[in-house]
């Protein structure tokens, strides 16, 4: 490899991708709304204001749009940046089959379907227009994928390209496990449990297509390792997925320990070196505390090894579990918000000035860390997960654990809704119509 892979806009692709990310930045700012009341419901001396099928509900709606509509809505945004104007017509016809997925979801929740069921990693509400609207989406972000496989240019260092692989190899486990289970209304845990897993490996590869342009951007010097070889070894993992749904059988404990096994051994080697050798070279970066893309990969890669580090000690279903996927969900959470910030530029909008973007990536990775630390030490005392109120406190321990997780999660919170408030201004007005050519020529 010689350079670091940089962000570009295909011909005919500024609008598509200008749709995916109001796609994944509308699903963000719905999940604030809904994190909000997640936060309050499990802090001291206000959570006991709050129903707890209200919690339930929220928790999934929060989940849902936090996860898998703004992750994989923003990898139709890295696919769409692959694609060229022959085949705009499918990037459109699946951006439309997710949106109008999402809205199911949405009317699905607010329309009265209250029974949540929380299962890991797409919790549900069980009702006709939620998972209608789920299956819609899914079926978008699948030809999205497709779309991104067709295409004969591999920008980026083939990180999204990989990630569309395994999307397309997700998908078609869940349809497996769909078609497989007894019954798989009454059993939506092992009906995402394999799927759920391999999705992680889409939004590690895409974190690492993020940290590329970051390091880039940084001015970092390039490893003698080939990105995409490195790519390849991240991905390699997931493709014996094959083996675990003709070898086992779904649902049984065997089949559900080899995707956890999968996963534990596998999701995490890649990033952890790539990530360690990154925080190297920016410790020897000079100036790096005042460059923004400095900030957003060093605090991206902290909470993403803090959430793995809480994975680690894992020995109980407690908030253990909740901190290990705060810390990776906000790491590549980050990412994904410094690469939005540059990707406007790219596509011939007004950035926020350096000094903002700063400060707001610095204010949600400080206030994630101190999420994550108050979530791990709760767990290290026992505090059940998935459980709002505070009849589960029993000692100052964990009294003080879950107030240190309530302020970093306002602290993340508050960092998010200014996030949106930077990149929804400048986007809003061009998501309606085109930039003038030779604006967008010399953006590029």
């Amino acid at each position: 490899m010689t350079a670091w892979p940089e962000l570009t806009v295909p011909p005919g692709a500024r609008r598509l991708a200008l749709a995916w990310l109001a796609l994944a930045l509308t699903a963000l700012a719905l999940s604030t709304l809904f994190a909000l009341l997640l936060v309050v419901a499990r802090t001291p001396f206000i959570a006991h204001w709050l129903p707890v099928d209200f919690f339930r509900g929220a928790l999934v709606m929060h989940v849902n749009l936090a996860v898998t509509v703004w992750f994989l809505a923003f990898a139709g945004l890295w696919w769409s940046l692959a694609g060229r104007r022959a085949r705009a017509g499918s990037g459109w016809l699946a951006w439309g089959l997710s949106a109008g997925g999402v809205s199911l979801l949405l009317l699905g929740r607010l329309g009265g379907e209250h029974r949540a069921v929380l299962s890991n990693y797409v919790p549900v509400i069980d009702g006709p227009f939620f998972l209608a609207g789920l299956g819609l989406f899914f079926v978008g972000i699948g030809g999205m994928a497709l779309r991104a496989l067709i295409e004969t240019d591999r920008p980026l260092g083939g990180g999204p390209r990989r990630a569309a692989v395994i999307t397309l190899l997700a998908l078609g486990v869940l349809l497996a496990t769909a078609l497989l289970l007894p019954a798989p209304r009454q059993d939506y845990e092992n009906l995402f449990w394999g799927a759920g897993h391999l999705l992680q490996f889409t939004h590690l590869l895409l974190m690492l297509t993020a940290w590329a342009v970051l390091a880039g951007r940084a001015r970092l010097p390039v490893p003698r390792l080939r990105l995409a070889a490195l790519f390849a070894g991240a991905a390699l993992p997931a493709l014996f997925a094959p083996l675990v749904m003709v070898l086992l059988s779904p649902g049984s404990d065997s089949w559900r320990a080899a995707w956890t096994e999968l996963m534990r051994w596998g999701s995490w080697p890649v990033a952890v070196g790539v990530g360690g050798w990154l925080l190297w070279r920016l410790g020897r970066r000079a100036g790096a505390l005042v460059d923004p893309a400095c900030n957003a990969l060093g605090l991206s890669i902290l909470l993403f090894v803090a959430g793995l580090l809480a994975g680690a000690l894992i020995r109980e279903d407690n908030v253990l579990v909740t901190a290990h996927y705060h810390g990776t969900v906000g790491g590549i959470t980050l990412a994904f918000m410094a690469i939005t910030h540059l990707l406007l530029a790219t596509l011939g909008l007004a950035a926020a000035p350096a000094g903002q973007v700063r400060r707001q990536l610095r204010l949600f990775g400080g206030g994630m860390l101190l999420l994550v630390a108050g979530l791990l030490w709760s767990g290290l005392h026992g505090v059940p997960r998935k459980t709002p109120g505070t009849a589960m406190f029993d000692r100052i321990q964990e009294w003080g654990g879950m107030l240190l997780m309530g302020l970093g999660g306002f602290i993340a919170l508050a960092a998010t809704l200014w996030f949106l408030w930077l990149v929804l201004r400048p986007l809003w007005p061009a998501v309606r119509r085109p930039a003038p050519a030779g604006r967008l020529e010399q953006a590029r």
